[in-house]
């Protein structure tokens, strides 16, 4: 019969050195992250640090499939306001809704639901986005405030389902 104790006492007599425990610790955590860092994660949070929604934090899950009012983050196209920052706003109109614009004032199927600026807080002027039949794989997302920067207006316009990060959920 062999005996096993003398191997688990040497271990153990090990792990009381102090360089040995934070070694091992090290080695977990570095570890752990590179698990993390290559492995996608179901859900992150964001932050809006903007005025355009009521909440700050949010939790979005990437798998989730967007309905119309959730709330989606989501990459804008590429344009001279902002760059490399995601936005959260709702869904307010899905594929085949139909947006109509008139004087500014935006209806969703005959429904009252913004009005677009004609210029920023800095007097830049403002295009107003797109009307009509929203496009297979697009939604349009608005946020409730005034000087929310949304599909009202050209820079953003729809935003196609590739660009949507996942559903986001209000935290606080």
């Amino acid at each position: 019969m062999i005996d096993n104790t003398k191997s688990y006492s040497t271990t153990f007599r090990l792990l009381r050195y102090k360089w040995l425990q934070c070694l091992l610790a090290l080695g977990i955590t570095i570890t752990l992250l590179l698990i993390a860092w290559t492995a996608p994660w179901p859900f992150y949070f964001s932050i809006n640090a903007s005025q355009s929604l009521p909440y700050k934090a949010f939790i979005v899950i990437r798998s989730n499939k967007p309905e119309v009012g959730d709330y989606v983050d989501f990459w804008p196209p590429h344009n001279t306001y902002y760059s490399d920052i995601s936005f959260i706003k709702r869904v307010v109109a899905k594929p085949d809704d139909t947006i109509k614009c008139v004087n500014r004032l935006i209806y969703i199927d005959q429904k009252f639901v913004a009005t677009a600026k004609a210029a920023s807080r800095n007097g830049a002027l403002l295009k107003l986005g797109p009307c009509g039949r929203v496009p297979d794989n697009h939604f349009y997302v608005l946020a409730p405030h005034l000087d929310s920067f949304d599909s009202r207006y050209q820079e953003i316009g729809y935003v196609p389902f590739e660009a949507v990060r996942g559903v986001a959920y209000p935290l606080f």
